[in-house]
């Protein structure tokens, strides 16, 4: 029985799940087994280890308690001689008699009975010579000089001098006890103070020994109620150097003996090992000792340390059994622990299994649903083959280029058959035409692993030429590398003919059969100099409307055949570019000029005749001469002779070059984006009334900003009309201007040329916005006076509606350009104002001031008032006053700003 891929994927992964799942199982539960054994190896470590510690520390608690203990006893014994000292003075002082011995006699039955420490505390008094009045340790000192007993003791001697000097002092020296060996000294603690009335020094004291017991007892007494450890096992016990036991917390039957007989676990003498272990600082030591609990043997361990100068040792340890009864409570909830863990991870385990049999499932699913796929892809990619066979031209190589694989349609057009083919490069086919080169970049394509395309012209076997366009893919193994080479290609050889007599055909005008512009680029630049000669018709378009395209094509070829007639012999090649624009293009510029101007005196000068229609031409010519801008150049030229109304005119570089093109057409896309962008915005220049004395009006003027400076309008507004975008700047001052006044009460004008008033959608705007805003009573349509009115019956029109409305009308820059009377009169002005090239004069020479005289005569007998521009100091201003014009606009008044002066007081 045949299984399929999805079948035998399922049973693969289901039989590697399972024995997976066995093994991993067994190494879960050994693991956990371990890991439980390490655990418990661990905590056993961690509680020696943490028990040992516990020890260890309460033993340096114990031995810093001690020694708080201690500083605290001796700082309160200084206190209490103190006070014992301080009620004897009273008690002296408050006696009247002046002999001392009077009164010491008298209060010397209450000093005896003043003793403490078992009777080792005692006062004792001596006047300032240092005789001995009164000793209550031992009367035979009385009547001695405690300064001579000090020359033998410097310690006695070093205390009585410091309290001599200061009247008093705390310290201690060496002397002998009371009840004890005479031969013997010890350390006393002694309080001195000098009685000022009686000139005596009483002293107290006591002895070092009795306060260590003092302290002793009160620590033994704290420490065997002291209880630690995590059941409150651990205790205390102090042992002698000795070898007697001082304090034990739960045997006090063994306090005050010699236990010998207790060893080490190694065997040697405990008191010994302790005393050894403490002398060397400290450590731990091990042995066996009854369990007061339980009354039998068991191993214990104890830290034990040697008490500063007391030459005792303080110890405390644990028990190994009540350890291990802890432990074995650990182990147990450790043990629950690894099981409840082992548990858990069997059931994910479980789930996992479950998890995994299901993507088995769907996994054999989908290699189900891809091998269907994969059939039905072989299926295609046997039609893909034979589709590919049938039509393209097939072959493979060996990484090496040997032919391993040819189809019938590569036999079929390289005439070779298949036992020809095989076992050779394609060599055999290659072309004498193709370049080394070409087949380098091949080789070196396919053999960096990429795919390379191009046409390959090759040979066939009865040696005719033919183009293959190939597309040759590398074919790598899985690990990336080339194992073959397969290409594909079609047959283009017809196309590749025919490429040739179309690039002829691109490159001739169809009307002339002249070469056209493409064909005068690829002329000129395969030259190294030359003169390049544009004539256009004059006036062409008029005949193309007054007849039809018809005759205005028959002009063109009659043109370019009296061209070539002309030309062809003299060595000039002749191109048609575009419309009625025909080019000659000559090595040399010696002729030309005069070869030109014959051509238009002559043969060009004949006239057209076609049917009952015949008229005459005339021509302008450009010419520029070796020029890497050959083209531009004299293109240039051919629009300066149009400007110029000249024939011939040939480039100079005094015309506009090609930097200035580049610049205007940087200043197109400026204004794209300054409108884009809204940086275009009004100025106001305020207007002065000489009647009033104030500003009352505002002429708006346009701005734009780049790049943070203010851009003057000269520098783009005739851009801006020649490319169309003038409109668009109109509408941004007029929404601007008319928005900014409709909120004040200011007299104000907008600018506008002949081309604004031309244009209905615009003005239609200006209308119906000045209306929606209500200023038409303060608005100024101020027309800009540089071009002549071609259709004043329009424009009297549009401005006679906007004046029904209440809107003035001014005339700009009068006295320049296109300026007259009558065009004051047609367009009904109400203001007129003078040019500024004028007034700037008016100061320096009188026939202007004669000129602005006249003009404000006809202004004043026509109602119109009179604007002076360009007032730029106090001299103008005064002689236009005293002339008497209306208004003045100008620097001495004001600049123009972003903002309006309120008002401006003169």
């Amino acid at each position: 029985m045949k299984l399929s891929l999805s079948k035998i994927n399922f049973l693969n992964i289901f039989s590697i799940i399972v024995v997976f799942s066995i093994i991993l199982g067994f190494f879960i539960y050994e693991f956990n087994q371990e890991l439980y054994e390490k655990k418990v190896i661990s905590l056993e470590k961690s509680y020696y280890k943490k028990n040992k510690a516990i020890i260890k520390n309460e033993i340096q608690r114990a031995i810093k308690r001690i020694e708080v203990i201690n500083n605290l006893i001796y700082e309160k014994n200084e206190s209490i001689l103190k006070e014992k000292v301080s009620f004897v003075k009273n008690l002296f002082d408050s006696n009247n008699d002046k002999d001392f011995n009077i009164i010491l006699s008298k209060y010397k039955k209450e000093l005896n009975l003043l003793k403490w420490d078992n009777g080792t505390g005692y006062f004792y008094i001596f006047d300032k010579n240092g005789k001995i009045l009164y000793h209550g340790g031992n009367k035979k000192y009385i009547n001695t000089n405690v300064f001579e007993s000090s020359k033998t003791n410097k310690e006695l001697y070093d205390f009585l001098k410091e309290a001599l000097i200061l009247d008093e002092n705390y310290g201690s020296y060496k002397w002998y006890k009371p009840n004890e060996s005479p031969k013997e000294v010890y350390t006393k603690y002694v309080y001195i103070k000098r009685d000022e009335k009686h000139d005596v020094y009483i002293a107290a004291g006591v002895y070092k020994k009795e306060i260590d017991k003092k302290v002793q007892e009160l620590i033994f007494e704290d420490f065997k109620k002291d209880r630690f450890g995590d059941n409150k096992y651990g205790y205390f016990w102090i042992l002698g150097l000795d070898k007697v036991m001082k304090m034990h917390a739960l045997n006090p039957e063994i306090v005050g003996k010699i236990n010998d007989d207790v060893l080490s676990v190694k065997g040697r003498i405990l008191n010994d090992t302790t005393i050894k272990k403490a002398l060397d600082g400290g450590g731990y030591i091990n042995y066996k000792w009854i369990r007061p609990d339980t009354k039998k043997e068991d191993e214990k361990f104890s830290y034990v340390k040697l008490i500063p100068n007391w030459n005792l040792i303080i110890g405390a340890g644990f028990y190994v059994t009540e350890l291990q009864d802890i432990l074995e409570e650990e182990k147990k909830a450790l043990k629950e622990l690894s099981d409840e863990y082992l548990l858990k991870v069997f059931v994910v385990l479980t789930i996992l299994i479950s998890i995994s049999l299901l993507i088995a499932r769907y996994l054999s699913i989908k290699i189900h649903n891809v091998e269907i796929e994969r059939e039905e892809h072989m299926n295609m990619l046997e039609q893909y083959k034979l589709l590919l066979d049938r039509s393209s031209v097939v072959s493979k190589t060996d990484k090496d280029g040997i032919i391993t694989y040819v189809n019938d349609s590569f036999e079929k057009i390289s005439g070779f058959n298949k036992n020809e083919l095989m076992g050779i490069t394609h060599k055999i086919i290659a072309h004498p035409d193709t370049s080394r080169s070409q087949s380098k970049k091949l080789w070196d394509t396919i053999l960096k692993g990429k795919i390379w395309k191009g046409i390959l012209k090759n040979k066939r076997k009865d040696g005719d030429s033919y183009y293959n366009s190939i597309t040759i893919i590398p074919i790598k193994d899985s690990q990336g590398n080339i194992q073959e080479f397969i290409s594909a290609g079609t047959i283009v050889t017809e196309l590749i003919e025919n490429r040739s007599k179309l690039k002829n055909l691109f490159k001739t005008d169809a009307l002339t059969g002249l070469g056209n512009r493409v064909s005068l680029i690829d002329h000129i630049s395969k030259q190294e100099s030359g003169t390049l000669a544009l004539i256009n018709i004059d006036r062409f378009k008029e005949i193309n409307d007054s007849y039809n395209h018809v005759i205005g094509d028959k002009v063109i070829k009659a043109l370019a055949d009296r061209l070539f007639r002309y030309f062809n012999d003299k060595g000039y090649d002749l191109y048609r570019l575009q419309s009625d624009i025909f080019a000659l293009f000559i090595s040399n510029k010696d002729s030309i000029i005069v070869d030109v101007n014959n051509f238009m005196n002559t043969l060009g000068k004949e006239s057209y005749t076609f049917g009952k229609d015949k008229f005459m031409l005339t021509y302008t010519c450009g010419i520029a001469s070796n020029s890497e801008n050959l083209l531009t150049y004299a293109d240039i030229a051919l629009t300066e002779a149009k400007n110029k109304k000249v024939k011939i005119k040939e480039y100079s570089h005094s015309m506009k070059n090609v930097e200035e093109f580049k610049n205007n057409l940087l200043w197109v896309e400026r204004l794209h984006l300054a409108i884009k962008e809204d940086r275009i915005f009004p100025h106001y220049q305020p207007i002065y009334n000489y009647k009033t004395g104030k500003i009352d009006k505002y002429e708006a003027l346009m701005r734009l900003v780049l790049d943070g400076k203010i851009i003057y309008p000269n520098e783009y507004l005739d851009i801006a009309k020649k490319t169309k975008l003038y409109p668009e700047l109109t509408y941004k001052m007029v929404e601007k201007v008319i928005s900014k006044f409709a909120t004040n009460n200011y007299e104000f004008s907008l600018n506008l040329c002949i081309e604004d008033l031309m244009n209905e959608e615009l003005m239609i705007y200006v209308f119906d916005y000045a209306e929606q805003k209500g200023v038409f009573d303060r608005m100024v349509l101020e027309i800009v006076e540089s071009e002549e009115i071609d259709d004043s019956d329009h424009i009297n029109k549009l401005l006679k509606k906007f004046k029904d409305e209440g809107v003035k009308i001014a005339i700009d820059d009068f006295g320049s350009g296109y300026s007259n009377y009558d065009y004051l009169i047609k367009l009904q002005a109400d203001y007129l104002k003078i040019d500024g090239s004028i007034i700037k004069l008016i100061e320096n020479d009188i026939r202007t001031q004669d000129v602005v005289k006249s003009i404000l005569e006809f202004a004043q007998k026509s109602n119109i008032k009179v604007i002076a521009e360009f007032v730029s100091n106090e001299n103008i201003d005064k002689i236009l006053r005293d002339i008497g014009v209306d208004y003045a606009q100008g620097f001495y008044y004001g600049k123009p700003e972003a903002k309006l002066i309120d008002e401006i007081s003169l």
